[in-house]
């Protein structure tokens, strides 16, 4: 029985978890797009603000800073950081796709609908409506968003358009990193001209080229498509033809009946903007490095590091996915690459650095660069580690006590993402497991199915294809001419 995508027991694996069962319940909430108004229990209340000047002269929220969380995706990275910037007294708004974890949070955050069709018009609409102090991308497209939104507004003469320019200036340092980060040849030519550690990289223009390349290299090689993340995008092959066919299918992209199917069976709209643009996929190939993936998250401004987090991953979802558990470092030279990129680049906001850590030399090898925060942003290691509260601090001018009880111990289980993985690992045991207890509802989001599973569509080719393996199993069974029992199909 697969637990985590069985809404039926929800609580039994939560009672199996934490040995008692938590109540879920979550306010329903909704803003106007017309007046920024926000509807909670079914009534209207004004909470717009319409200026800057007007959000200072707001005194319930002058002394602590205003966040305002981006998300394109339904990642939970920005229910964490919400619940985060919260315990530290800040005031925080979000706009993000529906149904996104944080709207099963139990505080009021107000909640800016994103709109996949209108990505600039909506985050626009929110920045206006939120006045916020710092925005913080949860996910790559955000950002990159944001760099557009920031280079259509520098070009335009809209009115208020030179505040929300200085706001995204404020928030990322340089607007144009976020795409920088996004086109991995480029950045990885930036980082060996500035003398760090990275695996040879080359930007692949055809099929010529990449034949060129890997005759001089060893397989297996890593193929990537710019723009992409969470492990999408990314290939391991082994030989010149399955090379070959990688670069085609990350150089083409998605096609119209992917995109579609996408839509309607998924709920992601996501693919629908790049398909109408046929925006041109640029490819990278790079060598494949043996070793221990790694990640360093920093917390920074104008430049310079305020904190930061360095872990290396035991467990992660996929041969190029996420860590789901992972162990807090003390690497020099993951501080000093992200330090220096840092500088380099002048960031600020919440950046992640990926690494590939080979053991035996103690080398620290730059993969990628994560213009966004990371699932590892919010954990409250102390100071120093504490990401939220360096950025608080730098926002008020003074330093922000740490009510946040700090976790005890280096190996941490994140949520959900090692609880989806292996509901019976042990890591959910014996490592501290990083369970939002006192949020149930996103505890419930967390361990009940993925967004992309729970529509109707979704749920009904889950049930065909759990037909069509039970069909292939009998028809082996009867041509070996054994009769066995097989399994009832789980509902």
């Amino acid at each position: 029985m697969n637990v985590a995508n069985d809404r039926i027991n929800v609580d039994n694996a939560r009672m199996l978890l934490a040995g008692s069962r938590v109540g879920a319940g979550a306010s329903e909430h909704r803003l106007s797009p017309e007046t920024c108004d926000l509807k909670v229990g079914g009534r209207w209340f004004p909470t717009s603000v319409s200026s800057p000047a007007a959000a200072v002269q707001d005194s319930q929220y002058r002394t602590m800073p205003r966040i305002l969380l981006i998300a394109t995706l339904r990642w939970p990275v920005a229910a964490r950081l919400a619940l985060a910037f919260r315990g530290l007294g800040c005031h925080v708004e979000s706009v993000c796709p529906i149904g996104h974890p944080v709207d099963r949070l139990r505080f009021s955050a107000r909640s800016h609908r994103y709109s996949a069709t209108r990505p600039l018009e909506s985050l626009l609409m929110a920045i206006r409506c939120a006045v916020p102090d710092l925005i913080v991308p949860c996910d790559d497209a955000a950002s990159l968003y944001m760099h557009q939104l920031y280079e259509q507004l520098r070009a335009g003469n809209e009115g208020g358009a030179a505040d929300v320019v200085l706001l995204i200036e404020r928030s990322l340092g340089c607007p144009s990193a976020c795409a920088l980060a996004s086109a991995r040849g480029d950045m990885a030519d930036l980082a060996a001209r500035e003398g760090l550690r990275v695996p040879d990289t080359r930007i692949i223009a055809s099929a010529a080229e990449l034949n060129e390349w890997v005759a001089g290299h060893a397989f297996p090689v890593v193929l990537k498509v710019d723009n992409t993340w969470g492990g999408l995008g990314v290939r391991i092959v082994r030989n010149g033809d399955e090379a070959q066919r990688a670069f085609r299918i990350l150089s083409e992209g998605p096609s119209l009946s992917k995109t579609l199917l996408r839509t309607a069976l998924d709920r992601d709209p996501s693919l629908l903007p790049l398909w109408l643009k046929h925006v041109p996929r640029t490819v990278t190939v790079q060598d494949f490095l043996r070793g221990v993936p790694a990640n360093r998250a920093v917390a920074c401004w104008r430049g310079q590091v305020l904190a930061g987090i360095s872990v290396e991953a035991l467990n992660t979802g996929g041969p190029t996915g996420p860590a789901t558990v992972i162990r807090v470092i003390d690497h020099a030279e993951m501080s000093d690459t992200a330090a220096r990129l840092v500088k380099r680049l002048g960031l600020s906001g919440l950046w992640g650095f990926d690494f590939m850590l080979d053991t035996s030399a103690h080398a620290a090898w730059l993969i990628e660069v994560n213009p966004r925060a990371t699932p590892i942003c919010h954990l409250s290691l102390g100071k120093g580690s504490d990401l939220p509260a360096a950025l608080c601090s730098q926002l008020t001018g003074g330093h922000v006590e740490l009510p946040r009880t700090s976790i005890d111990g280096d190996v941490i289980a994140l949520f959900p993402g090692e609880w989806r993985r292996n509901p019976t690992s042990q890591a959910l045991h014996e490592a501290y497991h990083d369970v939002p207890w006192g949020e149930p509802g996103l505890v419930d989001d967390g361990m009940g199915m993925p967004w992309e599973e729970r529509g109707l569509l979704a749920r009904i080719r889950k049930q065909l294809r759990m037909l069509r393996i039970h069909k292939t199993a009998d028809d082996a069974v009867h041509a070996e001419g054994r009769i066995i029992s097989r399994p009832r199909a789980h509902r």
